[in-house]
């Protein structure tokens, strides 16, 4: 066949591409919602960012795997590294991933993007990264891919074979030479066949821990000292934007919007949630409750956009009033998710 496209769906978290990849295969399919709607409750960020100079993340927070190598039930996953593909010359390599494809596999390909034009890193320093590759078009030797593009926009598009060649050969160097580790090609295949039912245990837990500020998912396995996690992050999100509004020297790579839009997010996907329970009789119906995390979503939608606007315009003043904002929603938050809970709590299991 001269062009072949895998199924994709608009994933509705897009803030880091762990969760844009994995979450636009399975969202193809419904029988998937129980699943992600038993997750993603909890949010956790880094602690010592300042004292220990360390990049300051804010996301969702699943039990600190790594979220692209098996850490999904529906998707079946091979993970391999540049040795492993060393003995295939570029061509090769094109025909590899085609032929991964044709067996209903999306390819989720580390490369160096500084050698796509499409990519804002594009003939920057390397930029070591991953990329979906879901479709391919023999006629135009064009690969489809997803990613983030120079406008810092989540989408896909189409790259000619040789910069995919061009921008594997480049990641192979560098990892050859000591200058980047290698963090792995992961492959995807959807795999319908162990359904997961809705757990109301599950969820309850998580609600329980975000208010709490704590975790117990998969702590035999990691220790969390370094984090903060649910209501507590609001804090570390204060210090972060009091720490951006003085300068101060040991803020590292700051990115205000991708925070901000992974508060929105997370507010969406909450409200999404609590449709998603009322819909399917996991909870009684409470529209105040609905509505009242709709207006956090819509609210941290405006603080995401108001800071791309500010920073686009070069306003460094957006920074200070930050804190004051935050401080409304860490406010808001644990009354209606202790509502939640006690909806949550008063359900009965239903399955799907």
């Amino acid at each position: 066949m001269n062009r072949y496209q895998l199924p994709l769906q608009p994933p509705p978290i897009k803030g880091f591409l762990r969760w844009a990849y994995t979450l636009s295969i399975t969202h193809n399919y419904e029988e998937t919602l129980p699943w992600y709607y038993t997750n993603f409750i909890q949010m956790s960020c880094t602690k010592h960012f300042l004292e220990k100079r360390r990049t300051f993340f804010f996301d969702f927070f699943r039990g600190k795997p790594n979220e692209l190598n098996f850490n999904n039930p529906f998707l079946l996953t091979c993970a391999v590294n540049y040795e492993l593909l060393s003995g295939y010359r570029p061509d090769e390599l094109v025909d590899f991933m085609i032929g991964r494809m044709n067996q209903g596999y999306y390819a989720i390909v580390f490369i160096d993007e500084s050698k796509i034009t499409a990519s804002s890193a594009y003939e920057g320093d390397p930029f070591p990264h991953h990329l979906m590759l879901s479709g391919y078009d023999l006629k135009e030797r064009t690969f489809d891919v997803s990613m983030f593009d120079f406008n810092q926009v989540y989408r896909t598009i189409k790259i000619p074979f040789e910069e995919f060649i061009s921008a594997c050969d480049s990641m192979k160097r560098l990892i050859e030479t000591g200058l980047e580790a290698d963090h792995h090609t992961f492959f995807y295949r959807f795999n319908g066949e162990h359904p997961f039912a809705f757990d109301l245990v599950a969820v309850a837990d998580q609600l329980r821990d975000y208010l709490n500020s704590e975790t117990h998912l998969n702590r035999i396995n990691y220790n969390p000292d370094g984090e903060v996690f649910g209501l507590q992050t609001y804090e570390y999100l204060q210090l972060y934007f009091k720490a951006a509004a003085e300068r101060h020297p040991s803020l590292v790579w700051p990115n205000a919007v991708r925070h901000l839009h992974l508060l929105w997010e997370h507010k969406k996907v909450m409200a999404d949630r609590i449709r998603y329970f009322t819909q399917h009789g996991i909870i009684e119906r409470d529209d105040e409750l609905q509505q009242s995390f709709e207006e956090l979503a819509n609210k941290a939608k405006l603080l995401r956009d108001q800071m791309a606007i500010a920073e686009m315009k070069g306003d460094d003043r957006i920074y200070a009033k930050m804190p004051a904002k935050l401080e409304a929603f860490k406010e808001k938050e644990p009354g209606l998710l202790e509502r939640l809970l006690k909806r949550v709590e008063s359900g009965q299991p239903v399955g799907t």
